[in-house]
């Protein structure tokens, strides 16, 4: 696959994972947060919505795999760039919009 692929995969996923942290109140950037994610730690949610924690919990561990291919195939070099990039694109996405 293309880093360009790449980019846009992980960004549609990290998309749809900060949407969904917005939904169960918790902010995915705040350190230890993924690893309560991955340990099915619900207890850090501020609001609950069993739905949007399962999805957001089986998309993290879909963007874990997708880093792990992209760093198979294309170094880690390249893959930490894709996951800076997603991370940017995201931010700048989620950020509220100035008036």
């Amino acid at each position: 696959m293309s880093l360009e692929h790449y980019n846009a995969e992980l960004a549609s996923i990290d998309m749809e994972i900060a949407r969904l942290a917005q939904l169960c109140g918790i902010n995915m950037l705040q350190a230890g947060v993924a690893e309560a994610v991955l340990r099915n730690d619900s207890s850090l949610c501020n609001s609950s919505n069993p739905v949007a924690w399962d999805k957001l919990r089986g998309l993290l561990v879909l963007h874990y795999h997708v880093v792990a291919e992209n760093a198979a195939a294309d170094g880690v070099e390249a893959a930490a760039e894709t996951l800076r990039q997603a991370l940017q694109t995201v931010s700048e996405r989620m950020r509220p919009q100035q008036v």
